[in-house]
């Protein structure tokens, strides 16, 4: 995806919250929400180290399911008048257990096909972003700005091999990652009527900085249905793709192929 249908993407009007304010005076409202992310993820991952060969292992070759259900948690503050704190978090977590079809490695650490490889796989993400009131008007406001998309990856694999049901050897290999990615933000937002509202937030980074190298997209559409004065249910649907390459050494080098998508249900509270 390029910088061009990036942008035309972030320029949808979007909302999550809205209020009855003043025609021309429209500004979304504080608020704290809680809900759940229902996560699919298709990720290839590699942690190559010193002379062996690039090497990328899917969650099927883990057999780690590719679906999670999780808390979620989210917020906004205006602080000033045009501008505004916006923050969300949820998690992936997940484990697996299946024989190896083929070699691989990972962190250094070989594994044999026919080998059983158990894994443990946990992905958090912490998004923060500052906005800036761009344009607003009865029903409308569109801020722009900038954030942090935190991922917080941690992959532990550990094999085992047999002999009879005796455990001859094990051997684990594990990476972490703390990936505090820059990206420009857009978020929109739009009132249908006294009770509903829609919107998208979104963002947008292609660039090498520090040891990362690679590119990431963030789209989240929401609708919302208002109850009473304080009270909203906002629906959405996230996609976030992540392709990023860390050069941790002249010898460590991981990758990470990252997709992830699926709704999310936020109880809101406005004020």
């Amino acid at each position: 995806m390029n910088f061009r249908s990036s942008l035309l993407l972030l320029l949808l009007v979007a909302t999550s919250g809205f209020s009855a304010e003043e025609p021309g005076d429209f500004h979304v409202r504080d608020m704290v929400g809680i809900g759940m992310a229902y996560q699919t993820v298709d990720a290839d991952l590699r942690a190559t180290v010193g002379a062996l060969p690039e090497v990328k292992v899917d969650l099927d070759d883990l057999g780690i399911k590719h679906d999670d259900l999780s808390w979620a948690l989210e917020g906004r503050w205006r602080f000033k008048p045009r501008w505004m704190l916006v923050g969300l978090a949820y998690q992936f977590d997940q484990n697996g257990r299946r024989a190896v079809k083929e070699d691989f490695n990972f962190d250094g650490k070989e594994f044999q096909a026919g080998a059983s490889v158990d894994t443990e796989l946990s992905i958090d993400t912490y998004i923060l972003d500052v906005m800036y009131s761009a344009y607003s008007n009865a029903n409308a406001e569109v801020l722009v700005g900038g954030g942090i998309h935190a991922i917080d990856l941690e992959t532990s694999i550990r094999g085992r091999a047999f002999v009879g049901n005796i455990e001859r050897e094990a051997t684990t290999g594990s990476s972490e990652l703390l990936a505090p990615l820059p990206n420009l933000r857009l978020q929109a937002y739009y009132r249908l009527n006294h009770k509903w509202g829609m919107g998208l937030y979104a963002g947008w980074l292609s660039a090498n900085y520090g040891d990362y190298d690679g590119g990431f997209t963030y789209i989240h559409p929401r609708i919302a249905y208002g109850m009473g004065d304080h009270w909203s249910l906002t629906l959405g649907y996230q996609y976030v793709k992540l392709d990023l390459t860390q050069e941790k050494s002249s010898r460590r080098e991981n990758e990470y192929n990252i997709d992830f998508k699926g709704p999310t249900l936020f109880l809101d509270y406005r004020f």
